[in-house]
């Protein structure tokens, strides 16, 4: 069985860990990172590998990263698809002020509100890159099933939203807690009866079950915290060796794919909370050409609207159908 590596960018404004939201309304927010996307394309380009680049509305707006992006696209060399922070997009609404509260999930929101945000995001990429997005992630890791609906209507086919084994309960929103996926599996599902919408999970699994030995012994008195951890492939500069075991056993998985994430932002020194400096960016560029190369000795790079395609090809190849928002 051919064996698929989907790269997902979350394209985004720099440093949106931090709140956005104040009291007096929207604090700035800049997209510098867009002069730090080229090199992490580059290194792409040289391992064949096709990144889909899941772009909110500031980035949609940057010129630099459109001129960039629309030759990609013409070349064959990215997917641009749609992610959606719904306090930064318009048309702005402006919920109550919470002064314990962080960035709002999109569930925060009024449907009729939700509803145009998506359908001016939808608009806005394909009159910004020319083309109309399939591809899609909710911003701050957030879905549900109304939001699915929409997305069916506004021609979307493929999502990776949802985290599994992982819960953002204790993550707040404006005023909202997260939602929570810690029964999901690393997997591939359809999120509609019709089977038209699918949803290709980011690739989060348990530790190696020696790492979970280890630190129970460590920690015998906090075993639910231990038990419940997930690794992603998604690197922090401290986990090369984490990805590398999810990319060599996910190849005896019954699924067909591995799904790496990453934030443009945490392209850029001083960014993102995790890479500070340019000696942080040098040991993710450092993690990413050991991964990388790994990768493509057994997995070939597609992009979100790639493998789509792929699993219709394949008479369906994931048969089990379940609504799970």
């Amino acid at each position: 069985m051919k064996r698929y590596f989907i790269i997902t960018i979350d394209t985004e404004g720099d440093n949106l860990w931090e709140r956005a939201t104040t009291k007096n309304g929207m604090r700035e927010i800049t997209t510098k990172n867009a002069d730090y996307v080229e090199r992490f394309q580059e290194l792409c380009e040289q391992y064949h590998f096709l990144p889909t680049y899941l772009v909110d509305y500031e980035m949609a707006m940057s010129e630099k990263f459109v001129g960039l992006a629309k030759a990609w696209l013409r070349e064959g060399k990215c997917e641009i698809g749609m992610h959606m922070h719904a306090w930064n997009t318009p048309p702005l609404y402006k919920l109550p002020f919470f002064y314990k509260g962080h960035n709002p999930y999109a569930g925060e929101y009024p449907h009729n509100v939700m509803k145009k945000k998506l359908e001016y995001m939808t608009d806005l990429i394909e009159d910004r890159f020319g083309i109309p997005p399939i591809s899609h992630r909710g911003g701050r890791w957030y879905i549900d099933a109304w939001y699915v609906s929409q997305l069916i209507k506004l021609g979307y086919k493929i999502d990776c939203s949802i985290t599994p084994g992982i819960s953002w309960q204790n993550a707040r929103g404006n005023m909202d807690s997260g939602p929570d996926y810690s029964r999901f599996l690393s997997k591939v599902f359809y999120m509609d009866k019709k089977r038209t919408f699918l949803q290709v999970t980011p690739s989060i699994i348990r530790p190696p079950i020696f790492q979970t030995f280890a630190e129970l012994r460590k920690c015998p008195y906090d075993y639910k915290k231990v038990l419940k951890k997930r690794i992603w492939l998604r690197p922090n500069g401290k986990n090369r060796q984490d990805m590398l075991y999810i990319a060599k056993k996910q190849l005896y998985s019954p699924y067909n794919y591995i799904e790496f994430m990453l934030h443009s932002s945490e392209l850029m020194p001083g960014g993102s909370p995790t890479f500070k400096n340019e000696t942080d960016i040098e040991q993710l560029y450092a993690d990413l050409e050991k991964l990388f190369f790994e990768i493509s000795k057994n997995y070939v790079g597609v992009t979100l609207s790639e493998y789509y395609r792929i699993t219709k090809d394949e008479n369906n190849f994931y048969t089990e159908v379940k609504k799970e928002c």
